[in-house]
């Protein structure tokens, strides 16, 4: 009785052992099923942890990295323009620039800079107004007309698309293209307020205007720049006008 009940408990205890041989067997089989099935989601969220923990980071500091190149750039070109014009053979001792051309082309070097090497960054926007800018200074109307309408198309709501919209009107009336000049002032009257400088714009309507052959619409708007009895630069130049006119 004693012997079975020995081996009564063996093959209790081996029944246990392969129980968990079974489990361990069974864990083991259902885990390689499971990494052979899903080994394609595994490597994707392997991809995806590594990404966000390594790559994105360095993104970030190279996107840091090139707006702060970008705005060094452009605080470069805006000292250039902002720089005289002296002619003196020793002009640059002094750090001025000998002519205007000489000025104008050296800010648009730096402009260009930020548009080629640091594409995407804040800068860029700002940069291409620059370069509308100075080409409008520097009498090359063609290439400020191109650059003015492409911040229009490629930025419409940024803060300076006012300013790109009179800059466009202010270069088309320097072509000779006054219809079309006063087409863009009346938009900046209507989608902006009257624009940055409203006087001035009126003012260069009603040239415009007398330009095109059309002088009663030049004296009804020189007329209204009068009405309220201000006393500056271009109600002096609208009584010019009137007096002109009549």
């Amino acid at each position: 009785m004693e012997n079975k009940a020995k081996q009564h408990k063996m093959k209790h205890r081996d029944i246990i052992k392969m129980v968990k041989r079974n489990e361990t067997q069974e864990f083991v089989t259902g885990a390689g099923n499971f990494f052979k099935k899903n080994t394609e989601s595994l490597v994707i969220g392997g991809i995806v942890a590594l990404v966000v923990l390594i790559v994105v980071p360095l993104f970030m500091n190279f996107r840091a990295g090139n707006n702060l190149k970008a705005e060094q750039a452009l605080s470069e070109a805006n000292y250039y323009v902002n720089r005289p014009v002296l002619d003196d053979p020793q002009a640059s001792m002094y750090g001025f620039f000998r002519t205007n051309k000489e000025k104008y082309e050296k800010a648009q070097a730096a402009y260009n800079t930020i548009l080629q090497d640091y594409k995407g960054t804040d800068s860029v926007p700002a940069a291409y107004m620059g370069l509308a800018n100075s080409f409008y200074s520097n009498a090359q109307y063609k290439e400020a007309l191109e650059y003015f309408n492409t911040f229009i198309s490629k930025y419409p709501n940024d803060t300076l698309i006012a300013d790109a919209y009179s800059g466009k009107a202010y270069t088309l009336y320097q072509m000779g293209q006054y219809g079309d000049a006063v087409k863009e002032w009346e938009n900046v009257q209507k989608k902006f307020n009257g624009g940055n400088n409203p006087d001035d714009i009126k003012l260069r309507m009603a040239e415009s205007y007398l330009k095109a052959g059309n002088p009663a619409a030049a004296k009804a708007i020189c007329d209204e720049m009068l009405k309220g009895g201000k006393e500056n630069y271009w109600t002096s130049a609208a009584k010019d006008m009137l007096s002109r006119i009549k």
